[in-house]
């Protein structure tokens, strides 16, 4: 009878880096997900903002609101730019905000990705009762 001793001991040394790296595109695929729901979050809430002001502040605001809403929603997204316009919709005019940012890859780069960006849009009617035309 043969015996196997350090059998499980090798096994454990060839699977390791394998496990490793499938843990690791665990965490880069949550991360990815996590950055495009917090663009879109970020996209959503900047249009509303926006869609609220007056003409003159329409930009600011949107600025503003999108970079508090992803300071606010975590560190999965880095390098954002927002990018805010006036469009016609039939007879309304709305504000469209595009947000677009990288996904952080910190602490995976055993992966050897390569940067990857994510981007959303949101386009809100400007609310004419509100603010000055």
């Amino acid at each position: 009878m043969k015996t196997h001793s350090g059998s499980v001991t090798v096994e454990m040394v060839l699977l390791t880096p394998v496990l490793m790296v499938l843990i690791l595109f665990g965490v880069y695929s949550g991360r990815a997900s996590e950055s495009l729901i917090q663009v879109r979050h970020a996209a959503d809430q900047a249009a509303r903002g926006a869609s609220k002001v007056s003409r003159s502040r329409i930009e600011a605001t949107a600025f503003e609101v999108a970079q508090r809403t992803l300071a606010n929603s975590g560190t999965s997204c880095r390098d954002f730019s927002i990018e805010t316009s006036l469009v016609s919709q039939g007879n309304n005019n709305a504000v469209r905000v595009a947000i677009e940012c990288t996904i952080n890859t910190q602490g995976i780069s055993l992966l050897g990705l390569s940067t990857r960006r994510v981007s959303a849009s949101s386009t809100e009617v400007i609310d004419r009762w509100r603010v000055d035309s």
